[in-house]
């Protein structure tokens, strides 16, 4: 079973984005990619198939037919925590070895898998368990998507940290809507990621501003990337 699981230090900081870059490129060059997004919420559907416009993205990147509910197995429609959202909602939380089955599953029809995650490692699914224990049971290097405002590098580190402890290996770092004009600090970024963690691949994404920057950065990542798929 091979595959990545794509986190990141904070919610809306582009997982779904790299994630579905990661997809394309991937099937682009010829490997038989599937997709997961195994817990998500929102405050409402976004289709009348797919709860997860996430979820959906991913198919559409990876250009899957498999049913949404193998790609997202646990959907909820409060925008908060798995966890959370199920008890407001009256629901049961999200069963761990369920969505592993599921994966491994969904495995066995596609020769490498996309999974993209819900906010960041802690983000708790049930009152015992969080992203964390996912990514660990499954057994997939991380890929950890940040961004370069203030304050990144603490949560950069403490989300390599938090993987470190649980042996989750990270594979790349990716500093996702880098500015065209860095500042200083923003420039040192990568190469003191680098230096604190000891992941060789910290990889810097510009922001999107029309189709010819949307082809360079699936360019940067295939650079980098593509020797995951072996």
């Amino acid at each position: 079973m091979r595959g990545l699981f794509i986190t990141g230090t904070d919610t809306n900081i582009g997982k779904t984005f790299i994630a579905c870059t990661i997809a394309k490129i991937l099937t682009k060059y010829g490997t038989d990619v599937g997709v997961m997004k195994p817990f998500a919420t929102s405050h409402k559907r976004y289709t009348s198939t797919f709860g997860s416009e996430d979820a959906w993205r991913l198919s559409r990147a990876a250009k899957v037919v498999d049913s949404h509910d193998i790609i997202n197995p646990f959907f909820y429609q409060i925008g908060t925590a798995p966890f959370l959202a199920a008890m407001m909602s009256g629901r049961q939380p999200p069963n761990l070895d369920q969505a592993v089955k599921i994966l491994r599953r969904l495995s066995r029809q596609h020769e490498f898998l996309v999974v993209e995650g819900i906010g960041g490692v802690m983000v708790p699914i049930s009152r015992k368990e969080t992203i964390l224990d996912f990514i660990k049971m499954v057994g997939f290097p991380a890929i950890i998507v940040t961004s370069p405002k203030l304050g990144t590098i603490n949560h950069t580190l403490l989300t390599y940290q938090a993987c470190l402890n649980r042996k989750i290996r990270v594979d790349a770092i990716i500093i996702n809507k880098s500015p065209e004009k860095a500042s200083k600090v923003q420039r040192r970024l990568p190469s003191l990621l680098v230096a604190l963690t000891g992941v060789k691949r910290v990889i810097e994404i510009p922001r999107i501003h029309n189709n010819y920057s949307l082809k360079l950065i699936e360019k940067l990542i295939a650079r980098d990337l593509l020797n995951f798929r072996r």
